[in-house]
């Protein structure tokens, strides 16, 4: 019976059993209130959402014209708001500021005015001809549109500048009209930079404005190297209006420097007022007002003349020292004048790499020439030298001819030779030649004394015999050299 009761509760256990696991699966799909709002906080449709989308965000920061993000604050005058300054809401930045002379009471032309506070001249570029600047470019104009706040504390105190002015980012610039300048010649144009741009403006309480700036400019110069290394030369920097011609804008500068400040270059540098001439640039476009000054360099001599003046020099009278060596030794004066002559070639070689370009040949390669020649001079002079000893030890006559004029003039009589002399034969093919030579009155005056030579092969045997009563006869050289007999006693007899 129990077993009957337990089977016949099974199928309505089971049903039960589903019915729960429905019922947990529909809970556990329902979001808790929380879990819903925390939803709906992140909504990005949601109008109380504080995640802003971007679309709606780019519509309500302002954009300038080039669709570039735009300052919220422009300066301009507010009402009811305290400034110190303030831009007229008309205030319209392509208008030129001498537009409104009426305003401060003043005429034509309008007045930049410059100032440059030099650091040093950072380098100086001979090959390019080009001069580096670094300093502090200032330019002041007068903005008669600014409002100012004559009763603002800050004019008085010193938290945003000196007296009377006031220090403002350079990124107000964006809102203000300012001058569109030319730097004549230039090259390049560096702004100085640290973790920002090194520049500032500031609003003077008479309406100026002030731009200043650190930069290194590098402007081309006009230089003359046919002088080198005694050149001179002046450059000039000046900067004036783009646009505006000297009717209508005019400029005034000085400028400060501290020599001291300067590092050493390989040039005396002295900066001067612009002069006068150059305050005017006549260009097609119109005549225009230049402000700046004026550099002089002097190159430094000193380096030039220890290392390349006084070293020629000293090859050169070197040189004029191995006119006292003997021309025999040959070996040591030729290597002497052929070392000094190539060493000045190469000095001249180092120095032409080095100097800038001229139009002709400048001073010190004049010099260095005028060095080389006086060396070659004396090489030649060796060599005419060694020409004329050459032709001096030259036999006058040949061999036939010298033994008979040698004997002849010995033994004061006539000599017979054996063959015609007239010409010498040569004796390639080493064939044995004699010449004899008879006096008919010998010294003793005694028979006759005959001298004969026989010679080959530039080898020679003088045999002397006096034919008397013993028929004596003495051998007097035996293999001389020919030559060598010839010069001795020809040079004796003639006097040479």
């Amino acid at each position: 019976m129990g077993m009957m009761h337990f089977r016949d509760k099974l199928p309505l256990t089971w049903c039960l059993v589903m019915q729960l696991s429905c019922i947990l699966h529909q809970t556990s799909s329902v979001d808790w209130p929380e879990e819903q709002s925390r939803k709906e906080s992140l909504s990005p449709v949601d109008p109380d959402s504080k995640m802003i989308p971007e679309e709606q965000l780019r519509k309500e920061i302002p954009h300038t014209s080039d669709g570039g993000l735009a300052s919220l604050d422009t300066n301009k005058c507010k009402p009811n708001t305290p400034f110190i300054w303030c831009l007229p809401q008309d205030y319209n930045q392509e208008k030129h500021p001498f537009t409104y002379f009426h305003l401060v009471n003043k005429s034509l032309p309008w007045d930049y005015a410059f100032r440059f506070v030099i650091e040093e001249i950072s380098n100086i570029n001979d090959k390019s001809q080009t001069m580096s600047i670094s300093m502090y470019f200032a330019v002041s104009w007068l903005e008669p549109r600014l409002k100012i706040n004559e009763s603002a504390t800050e004019w008085s105190e010193a938290r945003t500048g000196p007296a009377n002015e006031v220090n403002e980012s350079p990124e107000i610039l964006k809102y203000i009209w300012y001058p569109e300048l030319e730097i004549y010649g230039l090259d390049t144009f560096g702004r100085q930079r640290v973790l920002k741009e090194m520049s500032g403006v500031r609003i003077i309480k008479n309406k100026t404005i002030t731009y200043e700036l650190g930069v290194r400019i590098t402007i081309s110069c006009r230089m003359n190297f046919d002088d080198y290394p005694l050149d001179a030369h002046t450059c000039q920097f000046q900067v004036g209006s783009y646009y505006d011609t000297h009717e209508t804008v005019t400029c005034s500068s000085f400028f400060i420097y501290d020599l001291d400040r300067q590092r050493s270059l390989q040039h005396f540098i002295q900066i001067e007022s612009l002069p006068s001439e150059f305050k005017v640039m006549e260009l097609p476009s119109g005549i225009y007002a230049a402000c700046g000054f004026q550099v002089r360099l002097q190159r430094k001599q000193m380096q030039f003349l220890v290392q390349v003046y006084l070293p020629s020099f000293m090859f050169v009278i070197v040189s004029w020292v191995s006119f006292l060596i003997k021309p025999e030794v040959v070996p040591g004066r030729m290597a002497l004048l052929v070392t000094l002559f190539l060493v000045l070639i190469n000095i001249f070689n180092s120095v032409r790499e080095n100097a800038p370009i001229s139009s002709r040949l400048n001073a010190i390669d004049l010099y260095l020439v005028v060095c080389i020649f006086l060396v070659f001079g004396a090489l030649m002079e060796y060599a005419v030298i060694l020409l004329l000893l050459k032709k001096r030890r030259k036999p006058m006559r040949t061999i036939d001819q010298g033994l008979r004029h040698l004997f002849a003039a010995s033994n004061g009589a006539a000599a017979v030779p054996l063959r015609d002399t007239n010409t010498r034969e040569e004796n390639s093919a080493g064939e044995e030649k004699q010449v004899e030579v008879v006096n008919s009155v010998p010294s003793n005056g005694v028979g006759k004394k005959t001298m004969l030579v026989t010679y080959a092969n530039n080898k020679a045997v003088i045999t002397e015999a006096v034919q008397n009563a013993q028929h004596e006869q003495r051998q007097v050289c035996e293999n001389c050299i020919v030559e060598e007999l010839l010069f001795r006693f020809v040079s004796k007899f003639d006097g040479s």
